[in-house]
């Protein structure tokens, strides 16, 4: 089934913009409707700022109380988010319009993830950036991708903050280990497997664990064959270097456009203590991510 119902989260950032292309270009080639929602940043709104150019503050976001706003920067700060606001609007729309593209347009608060959340619960594809460091300071949306893929219930494109994406989907590496997770982002990832070479790749710790999951890996290539996929094995012994080293070692030597990879087979807390290999990819991907829970 291809993708038919996309939504992307941008900011006023040249990331922000560059993934609101590539979103474009995706429902171009699928002939879907776009949702765009474009994140204000919180510290700088005000209901009043909002307003004079007809723009509703979204819900629960937070304005300038009396006491901290004054009539100085604070002020021209909402006027700047404000501007920046409607012109990202009238952007998104005349994209539609020139492009034929059916699709809607949301404004969130920065840290709203509860808002964007619902939204990526009932859409085929939602597309997101990596959170840069320092996201405050450069004007970045502050929504932690990983909170989207845990709570949504479906596939996120993780857009990295450094590079250039046209498109997605062409050259494809499937990280996978036959967890339920992997499983559930290889037929989510589907209607961008169609047309593209994929090499799925299962990193093993020895090889006992290699010979004991090729059978699995066998059928997993035989599936994508049945769906028009031209799929490739190919089993890595870890040794001493991190499954997510491993996998972005691999796509830059593939040269591919994406890693479709499950999502947080532990949790993140655990990850985030422990170490994972979600948490590595999202930290250090060079290349888009497709993640399922």
């Amino acid at each position: 089934m291809p993708l038919k119902d996309l939504l992307v989260s941008f900011d006023r950032t040249a990331a922000g913009y560059a993934r609101l292309d590539l979103a474009f270009n995706l429902a171009r080639a699928s002939r879907a409707h776009l949702a765009g929602a474009y994140v204000l940043p919180e510290t700088n709104v005000s209901p009043a700022g909002s307003a004079a150019f007809g723009l509703a503050p979204p819900a629960g976001m937070t304005g300038l109380g009396e006491e901290g706003a004054s009539p100085g920067g604070m002020a021209s700060g909402v006027l700047r988010e404000a501007e920046a606001a409607e012109s990202a609007e009238q952007h998104f729309k005349s994209k539609l319009r020139l492009q034929g593209i059916d699709g809607e347009w949301h404004l969130l608060a920065d840290g709203d993830s509860a808002a964007l959340i619902e939204l990526a619960k009932s859409v085929d594809l939602t597309i997101v950036g990596q959170r840069p460091p320092n996201s405050e300071a450069n004007g970045a949306s502050r929504f932690r991708p990983e909170d989207i893929v845990m709570t949504a219930g479906r596939p996120v494109l993780i857009v990295p903050y450094a590079g250039t994406f046209e498109t997605v989907g062409k050259r494809i590496l499937f990280a996978w280990d036959g967890t339920r997770e992997a499983n559930r982002a290889m037929h989510d990832a589907l209607p961008l497997f169609t047309d593209a070479d994929a090499t799925v790749v299962f990193v093993g710790s020895n090889e006992r664990e290699l010979a004991q999951h090729r059978p699995a890996l066998d059928r997993v290539i035989h599936h994508l064959h049945h769906h028009g996929v031209a799929a490739k094995p190919e089993e890595t012994l870890r040794g001493g270097l991190a499954v997510s080293d491993i996998l972005l070692s691999r796509a830059a030597d593939l040269a591919a456009d994406m890693i479709v990879s499950g999502g947080y087979h532990h949790s993140p807390l655990r990850e985030a203590l422990l170490g994972g290999v979600s948490r590595e990819l999202l930290q250090h991907m060079t290349v888009p991510v497709l993640m399922s829970h």
